[in-house]
């Protein structure tokens, strides 16, 4: 398997992996007709956007991260962190392909996240926003140090509420996940 930082060559592949991670994991989470949808082009317009060629000026130097897994030519996942005016970092995006999923992948995806952000924004906090009833990363957040820090409502634009839970890890937490990842 191999790391590296993304590149807007990669937006077509990461879209079509974002949209059927959610085509399986929000199975009875999120309404079928929405999954079934508009949601495929819907994540490809969102990575276009993101990772544009001159992206519009942002106010934080470095304020963005895309790390990708790949092998074999293939996109296995990726994580994509955003810093955010509170300060905070968040990480906007954790995927891995449904088949390769509790193989590792998405665990080194998130200590290579957290690698970066504890050398480029050493000594702030990373957070990340998960469905309530997506069972399956929570537990996987959970494992990993994430603690609880915030619990709300989240209405989506095509038209339905779901509960989120925010987990966060304070600095010293970011830096054992990322244990002795180097950043490149």
């Amino acid at each position: 398997m191999r790391f590296r930082t993304g590149t807007r060559d990669d937006a077509p592949v990461i879209a079509t992996l974002h949209a059927e991670s959610w085509q399986t994991a929000y199975v009875g989470i999120m309404p079928a007709s929405y999954l079934n949808g508009s949601l495929r082009e819907e994540r490809a317009a969102l990575w276009s956007a993101r990772l544009e060629a001159d992206p519009p000026e942002n106010p934080f130097e470095n304020a963005t991260h895309l790390v990708v897994a790949e092998e074999d030519g293939t996109l296995h996942g990726f994580a994509y962190l955003i810093r955010q005016p509170d300060g905070r970092m968040l990480v906007e995006n954790l995927h891995v392909l449904p088949a390769r999923k509790r193989s590792g992948i998405g665990r080194e995806l998130l200590r290579r996240a957290f690698a970066w952000a504890a050398a480029d924004h050493p000594g702030t906090p990373v957070y990340l926003e998960v469905l309530r009833d997506n069972a399956a990363a929570v537990a996987f957040y959970e494992r990993n140090g994430g603690r609880v820090t915030k619990e709300f409502v989240e209405r989506f634009a095509a038209g339905f509420e779901l509960p989120v839970l925010e987990y966060t890890w304070d600095p010293d937490a970011v830096a054992a996940v990322a244990g002795d990842v180097l950043v490149a």
